[in-house]
């Protein structure tokens, strides 16, 4: 059997949608004849999940090394590291792990034999672990998996910090994606913009998809529970761009327009966010009592909220760059058997799934009348009594967790 050191800074016990598509490949890449082994850090972020422990194999290996954490100290001098970590170092805040322990890591390779290298982004520091690491052995076939851009990532255009860090980080994007022997997008858009920045990548690059496990859907139960209630729900987290205010400019609009009666909603955010944001927006939007924060769940049971919910909200937010990504909760939006309003560009990827798998309604965020409507049209069929859905489902099982290791599996094997 194959072995491949999976490098990802990011992994359970950790929670958040970040480890998701590491902790999938982990699972399954045995049953394609490769053994994982995994390289990470101590956990220290408050961020946890446990259960997504039980997904791993049994016998997996796990080398947790120092977090040399600038994130979550507390304190007034937590507050320092953190803008050090944040705002100054490059590429980003897990650098000191990277570079303290990259010797670590070579021994690693030296013990366990290692011959194949997987990367895994965010945070970029986990490529300049496999550009140290493919320098120090040139025979090791390392790939690359950018789960998000770089340079390109649209969220750094509006950071100050990452603009004028921006030269320094493309020539150090630039060696990785020189020096990789292959290179993994999670959208076609983001890897047509890595080929335009290096068009060495051609023949050497393809994207698999975020996805579904279906083993995540066992045992759950398909009912809503809201009662009187139309339930919209959004899983996942809530930054930057990606936020609730074009959502709820265009629910104002229904309300006011009396096509929803605002007593009979109810808005649940489930995820990572903190309460004091949602009350502002309840505030703002005099929707007291009707949105609800239900914060950060186990992957389980925030998937079995979608099946308690009419609708389901899927947020990209608007600006140069959104067209380019999707959020790794959509593939469990399709796979949950609800209607998705996606408010999101409406020539991108997430768009392009929602469509080509006809699980939803996709409205450009800058289109605030039209979010208004489509509110208003599924607020009347759940008055009615049916709310209409027609996946295609065929489609949808394009997308799961492990037709996508299949994908690396094959990538590995072929180098």
């Amino acid at each position: 059997m194959k072995k491949v050191l999976i490098i990802a800074n990011e992994f359970p016990p950790m929670g958040g949608s970040g480890v998701q598509r590491s902790t999938k490949f982990v699972k399954y890449l045995p049953q394609f004849g490769i053994e994982p082994v995994v390289l990470t850090k101590e956990h220290v972020n408050s961020l946890t999940d446990e259960t997504l422990l039980e997904e791993l194999p049994k016998d997996l290996k796990i080398y947790r090394l120092k977090p040399y954490d600038l994130i979550n100290k507390k304190g007034l001098f937590g507050l320092v590291l953190k803008f050090i970590g944040t705002r100054l170092l490059s590429p980003d805040s897990e650098f000191f792990w990277y570079y303290f322990n990259r010797k670590k890591a070579a021994d690693i390779i030296e013990k366990e034999n290692i011959k194949y290298i997987y990367t895994t982004s965010y945070p970029y520091s986990s490529h300049l672990m496999g550009l140290y690491l493919k320098r120090l052995y040139p025979d090791i076939k390392w790939v690359t998996d950018f789960r998000d851009e770089w340079t390109n990532n649209p969220y750094h255009l509006d950071d100050f910090y990452k603009r004028i860090k921006l030269k320094l980080e493309k020539k150090k994007e630039l060696s990785v994606t020189n020096e990789c022997d292959f290179l993994i997008t999670n959208t076609q858009f983001m890897l047509e913009n890595f080929i335009k920045d290096n068009p060495t990548l051609v023949g050497r690059s393809t994207y698999i998809p975020n996805g579904y496990d279906d083993d995540d859907f066992i045992g759950l139960k398909n009912e809503r529970d809201g009662g009187e209630k139309f339930v919209i729900t959004h899983t996942g987290s809530l930054y930057g761009r990606r936020n609730l205010k074009e959502f709820l400019d265009g629910l104002e609009i229904a309300i006011n327009n009396n096509s929803i009666d605002k007593d009979k909603i109810e808005i649940r955010i489930v995820g990572n966010v903190y309460k004091k944001i949602i009350d502002e927006y309840a505030e703002q939007y005099d929707l007291e009592g009707k949105i609800k924060a239900f914060g950060y769940m186990p992957h389980k049971e925030s998937i079995q909220m979608l099946y308690n919910s009419d609708i389901l909200l899927l947020l990209i937010g608007k600006g140069k760059g959104s067209e380019n990504f999707y959020t790794g909760k959509l593939f469990e939006y399709i796979k949950a058997d609800r209607p998705i309003l996606a408010i999101v560009p409406e020539k991108g990827a997430a768009a392009q799934v929602v469509v080509e798998t006809n699980t939803g309604t996709v409205v450009d965020p800058n289109k605030t009348s039209k979010i208004a409507k489509e509110l208003a049209n599924y607020y009347q069929e759940w008055k009615d009594g049916k709310v209409i859905h027609n996946p295609k489902r065929d489609k949808i099982e394009g997308f799961s967790r492990k037709s996508q290791t299949k994908k690396l599996a094959e990538i590995i094997n072929s180098l």
